[in-house]
């Protein structure tokens, strides 16, 4: 029997009720409950349309919560209806609203979510990065029990990765999820103990699900059969109704633990119980599967009718389920091809001639601009790396080096003593050494009460003796940081670029990007990919 390892993704396979998100964001909570209620009733497209006027409407009063959690939800609307594509998309944006809003939880669940994505997608080291990236963000949540059930699901999720690959580190993953969530106090205020409790059956289940499979090198009978009754005790702890789901789980993994022992009556009373649940949780695999055990367990038991019975029904199941499978493949290829015989067979070839000669011609075309784009690129490059070299050997260079009034050409419109412009100069180079320019809280006002003046007097000597404004002389200190740290320290070439944005002092990756690009002419991604290629 194939492992089922059932992993605790609910909060991405089932869209959570909204929040109260922000002040005046009834409305948007409302959309999205409804829209929860939509999609996990199949109506993807009323739910998307709901979810849309929500994250309109949270855009319209600013209130980014509210844009999250709609963009969250329509992410998990794709991924439902398998566009496991077109939800990665979706999930880029949801990434950049966790990310201004530093939401370490957020964060650390979206990149869970997408290596469930790419792994369906068949991109298994995409899948693994993401992984590793969701484990980083988790360890980054800042109350202990939220981050230690975050991490306890991260660990959980990277069994499955490795299932078929190494039974070593399915074990090792389900222990370090299993040791993560024991960390949670029982009277915790951030998570339920029924929400523990329920992360522990699952976990237990799971390592008894490990110990039972037969193509597991080290597999353990009694081990199996001591988890499993740790998963059956902590759900007698459960006081408040267990997630139906979870429950059906571990029936029907006890179902096959006791069928494997030839303990068929208990087989089959574990088999029975779970089929009674899923009458009104629908959950037509798990009860697929219960049929064909309890059918081989009645046969154990010498009831051959009762045995016949659950062979029959799940005859009549799975010829439904392969038909649904195989009609959910068909259908769409079917539409587009009745959408294409729509159109005459000469109107087609007319319009791929035409189509022809145009895609020729913006071929051609990109290829010319991309060849001298690319010298153009190569040579800012060239450059900026002579510049390091120059700056970086024995003799020194200013970058911006201070001129005086006449030779700039500029006139002064508020009047500023010499001495006051000395002093101030004399203050700025030491600004510069100190590297306060990092601070992201930095802002103009700020820096004149630093340096004991007044913002019109710094912002005219910035520009007459710095040439340039506030912003751009900062943006110029921060980028030229941030080169010299990727040139000099290799292992700031592996950062990704939000945490080299974070390190030379922006808020977020788009703004450290566009400035990046304004001062050398290049991308931060294409500076570091030359990097690593001169190496």
């Amino acid at each position: 029997m194939k492992k089922i390892y059932l992993f605790l993704t609910l909060l991405f396979f089932h869209m959570a009720s909204a929040e109260v998100l922000c002040s005046g964001s009834k409305n948007i909570d409302q959309l999205i409950d409804q829209a929860t209620s939509l999609g996990n009733h199949g109506k993807s497209k009323e739910a998307l349309k709901l979810l849309q006027n929500a994250n309109n409407l949270a855009k319209a009063i600013e209130c980014e919560k509210g844009e999250l959690e709609a963009t969250k939800n329509i992410m998990l609307v794709y991924s439902q209806d398998y566009d496991y594509k077109k939800a990665l998309e979706i999930s880029n944006k949801a990434l950049d609203l966790a990310d201004s809003q530093k939401d370490y939880e957020t964060l650390s669940m979206l990149y869970n979510k997408r290596a469930i994505l790419y792994e369906n997608l068949g991109l298994y080291d995409e899948s693994l990065k993401e992984y590793e990236t969701a484990l980083k963000y988790a360890q980054l949540i800042f109350v202990a029990d939220q981050r230690y059930y975050q991490t306890s699901l991260v660990y959980y999720n990277f069994a499955p990765y490795y299932q078929g690959r190494s039974d070593e580190k399915v074990l090792y993953y389900l222990e370090k999820s299993r040791q993560e969530v024991l960390k949670i106090s029982d009277k915790s205020k951030d998570i339920p103990l029924e929400k523990k409790l329920d992360m522990l059956v699952s976990v237990n289940m799971n390592l008894g699900i490990h110990f039972r499979d037969s193509k597991n090198k080290g597999r353990n009978v009694n081990r199996s059969e001591f988890y499993f009754m740790e998963a059956l005790k902590q759900l007698d702890l459960i006081k408040k109704e267990i997630n139906p789901e979870t429950k059906i789980d571990l029936y029907q993994a006890l179902q096959e633990f006791y069928h494997m022992k030839k303990d068929y009556n208990k087989a089959v009373e574990y088999g029975e119980n779970m089929l009674a649940l899923e009458k009104s949780n629908s959950m037509p695999y798990n009860r697929r599967v219960a049929y064909m055990v309890l059918a081989k367990s009645y046969l154990g038991t010498g009831d051959h009718t009762t045995s016949q019975k659950y062979l029959d029904l799940f005859s009549k199941l799975n010829d439904s389920i392969n038909s649904v499978e195989k009609q959910a493949v068909e259908v769409p290829v079917k539409k587009m091809i009745s959408e294409t015989q729509i159109n005459e067979e000469k109107k087609i070839k007319k319009i791929a001639a035409i189509s022809f000669a145009i895609l020729i011609l913006i071929v051609g075309g990109m290829l010319i601009y991309r060849k001298r784009s690319n010298k153009i690129i190569r040579k800012k490059y060239e450059d900026l790396i002579a510049r390091i070299h120059h700056e970086n050997g024995d003799e020194t260079i200013e970058l911006t080096p201070e001129k005086d009034t006449e030779s700039i050409g500029v006139k002064s419109s508020v009047t500023i003593t010499d001495e006051t412009v000395k002093a101030l100069l004399l203050k700025l180079e030491k600004f510069e050494v100190s590297k306060k320019y990092l601070r992201k809280d930095l802002s103009l006002t700020w820096m004149a009460n630093s340096l004991a003046t007044n913002p019109k007097y710094l912002s005219e000597v910035i520009k007459i003796y710095k040439n340039h404004n506030f912003t751009s002389y900062i943006n110029e200190l921060r980028i030229n940081y941030i080169i010299n740290k990727l040139y000099e320290n290799p292992i700031y070439r592996e950062y990704k670029i939000t945490y080299l944005a974070e390190e030379c002092g922006y808020v977020t990756p788009r703004v450290f990007v566009n400035a990046f690009k304004k001062e050398t002419g290049l991308t931060p991604s294409y500076f570091l990919k030359k990097l690593k290629n001169s190496v």
